[in-house]
């Protein structure tokens, strides 16, 4: 297991039989099950044939927008008209794009194309951190710290984009310390058309490369930018509901203050209520310790390219307000989980890795649920 590609080939043989299960006994063998679909969401007529696992008594959740998206990335087929701010889900194109692309346009196989294609980054990501491990002369089983970032975990159980932005940020810090300036770019460029996220971290890296009087490179590190800013201006020309959703304050800390004060109420019995909202502080602790390390970083004057991207990450993270983002650990999980990651790769180490494993906690115990599923199917 000294080998990356062999360590991530590995990880995602486990990825795929932990889905297989929870598909065969949670989901009765659909596995668009793993997309949470909600009663209300609208079912296009291109897939009205289709056997569609529908949560009752459920919003859904995201990986139900990025299920539409895959079946019409180029918004020709009326998905942009279901989707509430339309042209800023689809702004998130790579990954749908790429599932509809590995199917060939085919309805049929978007499914399981979707599906390879998140497999596929859980690899990229276990690949590049076992390669960054190397190149630092670490052991190459670092890169199944992979599996630890929120954001694997909760791309692999409801189909989320949010695990390409987290490969990508991995493979950044790689080519960025192994000096590949063009495999750079290239990844900010697929990482920005992943997520909006990842506009932070190109200006974060634009700023370094400035102040090192790298100034072609800075130039360089910003066209990463045009290709999303070509794609966002056709998705705003082609959604009639195009409005964007917004998810920062004025006031520093104010979503972080107020979740802490106004804590989730779950319907749940009294005891799973405690839990759960106990488990909530703990998962909000491992958000205190990531801005901590921001700050200590800050104030010993680290400056490097993942640095800056770090600093630029946490800023955003300080300005967050939307309840909706703070609401649970499936939400801010993935959301903080590029300032996670770079923080993590600033110094490997267990010490670096708490803050995630503080929020895996709290995710846990959503997907205890479905391990229960699994067990008792298997005992049956």
């Amino acid at each position: 297991m000294n080998r990356p590609p062999i360590l991530a080939a590995y990880a995602i043989a486990v990825l795929w039989l932990c889905q297989f299960l929870t598909v065969r006994y949670n989901y009765g063998g659909n596995w668009t099950g793993l997309f949470c679909i909600a009663p209300h969401m609208p079912v296009p007529d291109f897939l009205r044939s289709e056997r569609l696992y529908i949560f009752p008594n459920s919003d859904g959740y995201d990986g139900q927008i990025f299920h539409l998206i895959a079946h019409d990335p180029w918004m020709t087929r009326g998905s942009a008209d279901s989707i509430v701010g339309a042209a800023f889900r689809y702004q998130r194109i790579l990954v749908p794009a790429l599932a509809w692309t590995l199917a060939l346009g085919r309805d049929e196989h978007i499914h399981a194309a979707y599906i390879a294609v998140i497999l596929g980054f859980a690899f990229a990501g276990v690949f590049w951190l076992a390669r960054l491990a190397q190149l630092r002369g670490l052991h190459p089983a670092w890169g199944l710290a992979f599996l630890a970032v929120p954001a694997t975990i909760t791309s692999l159980d409801r189909m989320t984009a949010d695990i390409a932005l987290a490969a990508f940020c991995v493979g950044f810090a790689l080519y960025v310390e192994s000096g590949s300036p063009w495999r750079v770019v290239l990844i900010l460029a697929c990482a920005a058309l992943t997520r909006e996220t990842a506009v932070l971290i190109v200006i974060g890296y634009c700023i370094f490369l400035l102040t090192r009087n790298q100034i072609a490179r800075s130039i360089a590190a910003g066209c990463a930018l045009l290709p999303t800013g070509a794609w966002f201006l056709y998705v705003t020309h082609g959604a009639a509901n195009s409005a964007a959703i917004k998810y920062l304050g004025w006031v520093p800390l104010s979503g972080f203050v107020e979740r802490i004060v106004h804590p989730a109420v779950y319907p749940l019995a009294v005891w799973k209520n405690d839990l759960a909202r106990l488990f909530d502080f703990v998962a909000l602790a491992g958000v205190a310790l990531v801005l901590i390390a921001v700050a200590r970083m800050a104030a010993r004057r680290r400056w490097n390219a993942e640095a800056a991207a770090i600093y630029a990450l946490a800023l955003a993270v300080i300005f967050l307000h939307r309840r909706d983002v703070w609401e649970d650990a499936y939400a801010f999980g993935r959301v903080l989980s590029p300032l996670l990651l770079l923080t993590f790769v600033q110094r490997l180490g267990f010490a670096a890795l708490a803050p995630m494993v503080l929020i895996d906690l709290r995710i846990s115990l959503n997907i205890g649920v479905e391990l229960e599923g699994i067990v008792r199917g298997l005992l049956k």
